[in-house]
């Protein structure tokens, strides 16, 4: 299973850099992809945030939204049973063997947990100090092109 972070799943709804990209791999993946609520959650709000900044109107920010629920609805997107004792646990122990050396971020690193919590194999991300994370974690690297970008 991968696991994917909400940075590429934006991507999927927001016309970014590398959203060609993203949505080629979103369709020869063959496997639905874990959402938590984590992830929809930094989803709204980075939508939210391009409404605030004048970057979509709200009607664009609706349609996303629902294009979106449609996805997951679709099958795209599925909810796993998530176990957060266990998941901030995993991140704790991520941030105390890895922060000092690689510099990632408490959201970055709550990612990463959650997909060792949900024992996903692959990850998908493209912040490369998250990336790196996620292989110290033991996770292998699925990538939608060929390099990762920096932070």
């Amino acid at each position: 299973m991968v696991y994917v972070d909400t940075s590429v799943i934006v991507k999927l709804y927001i016309k970014e850099e590398y959203s060609r990209e993203t949505s080629n791999w979103l369709k020869a993946n063959n496997e639905a992809i874990p959402l938590t609520s984590f992830h929809e959650l930094e989803l709204i709000n980075a939508i939210h945030l391009k409404q605030f900044r004048a970057e979509i109107t709200e009607e664009q920010a609706l349609l996303i939204i629902s294009r979106f629920d449609e996805h997951e609805r679709k099958g795209i997107f599925y909810r796993p049973q998530l176990d957060w004792p266990d998941i901030f646990s995993h991140a704790i122990n991520l941030s105390k063997n890895h922060s000092k050396n690689i510099g990632t971020r408490s959201l970055d690193i709550l990612h990463v947990a959650s997909a060792l919590s949900v024992k996903a194999d692959f990850f998908l991300t493209l912040d490369a100090r998250q990336s790196e994370l996620a292989s110290l974690a033991g996770l292998k690297i699925e990538k939608i092109n060929r390099r990762q970008l920096s932070p």
